[in-house]
């Protein structure tokens, strides 16, 4: 029997050998399969992808990559796209990653660009200045260079030989801001563009209420770095797919690829300088300017003069993207589009908490891309019909379905004041006394808080928030007699002291179910040292400067009025269901502390506390 047994082992042990021979084999056949593609070409016998440098006017090189339809017939004109990225354009496939590509079990390229493609639009990504295979380095992100870099870029696309001319640019979060961007330049090729989950105002991306959004930054820092410094961020596993940003064609043994990527040592710490710009004017490391100075915002007059039309998708619960986006929309006078729905962060998942998990999106991403090149259609391809003024598209959670409006809130809203009542109550009149709340600085919004959507490409979940509201101090209305439509800003206006100079209040808005389930709908926040009401609106938050010189400590004990705004929501309230306001005093694992020793304690004057709601009764 043993000498059985230690036959059979060296037969198993054989047979596994041969197995990792033949794995070897195979990946090593399929990865050199892989590598001996013909170049796919276009109708007309155009290459369909290429990859090339661009040469700056300053002399710094970038890198591109242009992908052509499949059905472009000889001497075909078509419109262009640009989508430019810091986040690489495209990647290196080590053999090992050439051959799971063989096997199918990934796709190198983005959807997207597949989707436009099929639509008749040549796509060029672009790495921008600094990142991936292009050359240069980051100073500040945004900053007059780079945008002036995508200018060039457009006249470079609209003059090559398979263009018509007509240059749109789009994509999401980085991608998105630098579309709008590049519309402040005034370049006449470029005629439309379609941000997505973009920020407009970057000082309040990265200080939601002037509070450092701490884990959102530390991770996207880490991430951008090893980015730039060649890694693709994933564990040791996934690099051995990767070596590395894409290289342009002419590049064939990764020379130029690595100067690039040597260059990029030189570009800010996002997280080290982020930190060390508490205040809206507060200047980025030796860059000279602050998140403000290189935002959207501070070229909304340029933006304006051109008159380019924009096409906006946001999600209700990507971070404040869907406050930003519904700010351009209100107040930059270009023709504008914009649908916003339960959409994760690039739109690929659904975040409504009232659907079943694992819901699709709604639209899913190949609607919404096809919406992005419908819009296109209308500017950059002959017979195209331009859109007329504004229209907003967007998602009423819990039943109420999609609606169509001109104005944010839509018409008919009316703001009713909800007032914090004795016993934790909501009540319809302001009541009298107060109440303390010793802050729980270990209560949090989760892994999967809004705040971190923007680089965790997640969905934005909050499971039952019935634990963590006994954390925090809450204020819940009777059972509703009728169902309660919300569409618009909520305001929380507060009369509070601390037993600190300084703090962070941060407001959620939630339902309650007729079972006890608690949902989160929205939250506000600000760290009160930037309490002080601004006399004319300049950001995206149109209460607070957030300016250095507004700042302001807190007499301990000492109550004072704080307005806080709520991030926009459209829901239904359902008749039974109860409406819930939720203060805290700290965000743990996702908000920096403030303070950041002691343990503060917050006072709230009944009398003169209450959140407005913008309602619109919904139809029985």
């Amino acid at each position: 029997m043993h000498k059985i047994l230690k036959w059979v082992g060296i037969g198993v042990a054989a047979i596994a050998g041969l197995a990792v021979v033949g794995l070897a084999l195979t990946i090593l056949v399929a990865g050199a399969l892989y590598g001996m593609k013909k170049p796919e070409r276009t109708a007309g016998g155009l290459l369909r992808h290429s990859s090339q440098y661009v040469q700056m006017s300053d002399g710094v090189r970038i890198a591109v990559d242009i992908d052509l339809p499949a059905n472009m017939a000889p001497g075909a004109k078509v419109p262009v796209l640009i989508k430019g990225t810091p986040y690489w354009r495209g990647a290196n496939l080590s053999f090992l990653g050439k051959a799971a590509a063989e096997f199918g079990l990934f796709h190198p390229g983005e959807p997207d660009v597949d989707i436009l493609n099929d639509c008749g639009y040549a796509v060029v990504t672009v790495d921008a200045r600094g990142t991936g295979a292009s050359f240069g380095h980051v100073a500040i992100m945004m900053y007059n260079r780079e945008i002036a870099d995508f200018g060039e870029i457009v006249d470079w696309a609209a003059a090559q030989p398979w263009s018509n001319g007509r240059v749109g640019a789009y994509g999401f979060s980085y991608r998105g801001m630098l579309a709008t961007n590049m519309a402040s330049l005034g370049h006449k090729a470029l005629k439309a563009i379609a941000p997505s989950f973009d920020f407009t105002d970057i000082y309040l991306t990265s200080h939601p209420g002037g509070i450092l959004s701490d884990a959102f930054l530390y991770n996207w820092g880490a991430q951008t770095k090893e980015l730039n410094n060649g890694q693709l961020p994933c564990d040791r596993t996934c690099q051995l797919f990767v070596a590395g940003p894409e290289r342009v064609d002419a590049d064939t043994d990764g020379t130029l690829a690595k100067e690039a990527v040597a260059a990029h040592a030189a570009n800010y710490d996002i997280y080290a300088c982020g930190r060390a710009a508490p205040d809206r004017d507060s200047r980025i490391c030796g860059s000279g300017k602050s998140l403000s100075d290189i935002s959207e915002l501070a070229r909304k007059s340029a933006i304006e003069a051109g008159g380019v039309p924009i096409y906006s998708i946001a999600g209700w619960f990507d971070a404040n993207s869907p406050a930003m986006v519904l700010n351009r929309f209100e107040t930059f006078s270009n023709p504008q589009e914009v649908t916003i729905g339960a959409l994760s962060h690039g739109g690929f998942m659904s975040t409504d908490p009232f659907a079943a998990a694992g819901a699709n999106p709604d639209p899913r991403y190949s609607k919404q891309t096809a919406g992005i090149a419908a819009f296109f259609d209308r500017y950059l391809k002959p017979g195209g019909t331009p859109i007329v003024g504004k229209t907003l598209h967007y998602f009423v959670l819990d039943g109420g379905g999609w609606k169509t409006a001109n104005s944010w809130p839509p018409a008919g809203t009316r703001a009713v004041d909800w007032h914090f009542g004795n016993r934790h109550s909501l009540v319809a009149s302001p009541a009298g006394g107060t109440d303390t709340y010793k802050v729980d600085l270990s209560a949090s919004s989760g892994p999967l808080a809004r705040n971190l959507s923007p680089e965790a490409l997640s969905r934005t979940a909050y499971p039952d928030r019935a634990e963590q509201d006994k954390k925090l101090l809450t204020y819940t209305s009777d059972p509703l007699q009728s169902d309660v439509e919300l569409a618009g800003d909520p305001l929380a206006k507060l009369t509070l002291s601390t037993s600190a100079t300084d703090g962070e209040v941060i407001v959620y808005l939630e339902d309650v179910s007729a079972s006890g389930k608690v949902t989160y709908l929205t939250e506000g926040e600000l760290r009160l040292e930037h309490r002080k009401l601004n006399a004319v609106a300049s950001s995206a938050d149109p209460l607070h400067s957030y300016l250095s010189a507004d700042a302001a400590p807190m007499v301990p004990g000492k109550a004072e009025a704080v307005e806080i705004g709520l991030m926009p929501i459209a829901v239904r309230i359902k008749k039974g269901e109860r409406i819930r306001v939720a203060i805290a005093g700290a965000d743990n694992g996702n908000l920096a502390r403030i303070p950041a020793t002691g343990d503060p304690t917050l006072t709230i004057d009944l009398s003169q506390s209450a959140v407005s709601l913008p309602e619109i009764a919904a139809p029985e």
